[in-house]
């Protein structure tokens, strides 16, 4: 076996937990450095998101009294007039909780990619500044990964959701590839990278909104008690309206996910990280392999002492050519 399989193993036998493990550990090295502009861009979209559906906001509370009436009244009795305004509550309710996801998603998705190429020479060992990596993803082709995953993404959530999944577990990588020096297809690569690990992706952020989901609960126990008194609904009324306070109340209510607004980006990277690593590999693997002629004979036959191959993913020796490795179950597929 060639000098280059210890570091391909290093990096190949890494499951799915200390893909983990590296990310909460990239998560908590630096969180004070990232929290400054992913916590800015948070606070951003919640006093815009605030400022744009208050109308809409107020709309519902008023209309919810005569909704719940409607609710609890026989529906052989109901009339067209109820119907009417049961639509129009469901649509202004839609419309407020889509202006909500779409602002929020847009906002994560640019800061994200301001980030994301710091992040990635940090886990790697480089040397790297915040804000030269800022300057450098400011770039024209952010426009791109502001349509395809902010905007599409969102757009998507009103196709039950099935759109976003698929933008999101096909593509999320291309925010780190689309100012990536040595990409020229950011896309293609993208989505060369989340091939067949759709599922890896999809479990990050599981984990993420999972840890976000419990901390926020716990927090909620014990800050309601003191923070519902203070809810007033009259903040929202045109003529007693007090943008102030509804920011300061929203900001105090998601004090959770402002301080955890890092953790997806890092878990994230070092799944990327490791994807990337993997492919390179393989292909330095794959390159070296097809430039040394050898011979394969098949499961059936008997095996020559001079056949067999090395897994490009795990190192281990095979005496025959198969679909995957039994050793580490990766498929073994040299049509790229």
């Amino acid at each position: 076996m060639s000098d280059d399989y210890p570091k391909l193993k290093t990096f190949s036998n890494k499951r799915f937990s200390d893909v983990i493990s590296e990310g909460f550990s990239l998560f908590g090295k630096n969180w004070l450095t990232l929290i400054v502009p992913l916590g800015l861009f948070f606070i951003v979209s919640l006093i815009i998101k605030n400022l744009l559906v208050v109308d809409l906001e107020w709309q519902v509370l008023t209309m919810t009294p005569a909704i719940e009436a409607i609710i609890l009244k026989d529906p052989s009795s109901m009339t067209p007039g109820d119907i009417n305004l049961m639509f129009e509550y469901l649509v202004i309710t839609f419309s407020s909780l889509f202006l909500n996801d779409f602002i929020t998603t847009i906002f994560n998705v640019v800061a994200m990619c301001l980030v994301s190429n710091y992040l990635y020479n940090k886990f790697i060992g480089n040397e790297t500044k915040l804000i030269f990596e800022l300057k450098n993803a400011l770039n024209g082709r952010m426009l791109l990964v502001f349509l395809l995953l902010g905007v599409g993404i969102s757009v998507g959530m009103i196709l039950l959701f099935i759109p976003s999944i698929i933008l999101f577990g096909f593509y999320i990588f291309y925010i780190f590839t689309y100012h990536s020096d040595d990409s020229e297809h950011p896309i293609k690569d993208a989505r060369d990278m989340a091939r067949g690990a759709f599922w890896k992706i999809i479990g990050i952020f599981i984990i993420n909104f999972l840890i976000i989901f419990v901390c926020d609960s716990v927090y909620h126990l014990i800050i309601d008690n003191f923070l519902t008194p203070g809810y007033n609904s009259s903040w929202y009324n045109p003529s007693t309206r007090n943008y102030g306070a509804i920011i300061v109340y929203d900001l105090i209510s998601n004090i959770v996910r402002f301080l955890f607004t890092p953790l997806f980006i890092c878990l994230l990277t070092s799944l990327y990280v490791y994807l990337k690593m993997r492919n390179e590999q393989y292909l330095k693997y794959k390159t070296s392999y097809q430039k040394t002629p050898q011979s394969y004979e098949t499961p059936r036959n008997k095996i020559t002492s001079g056949s067999g191959m090395y897994c490009p993913f795990c190192g281990k020796f095979m005496k025959v050519k198969i679909d995957f490795c039994p050793h580490c179950g990766e498929k073994l597929n040299f049509e790229i």
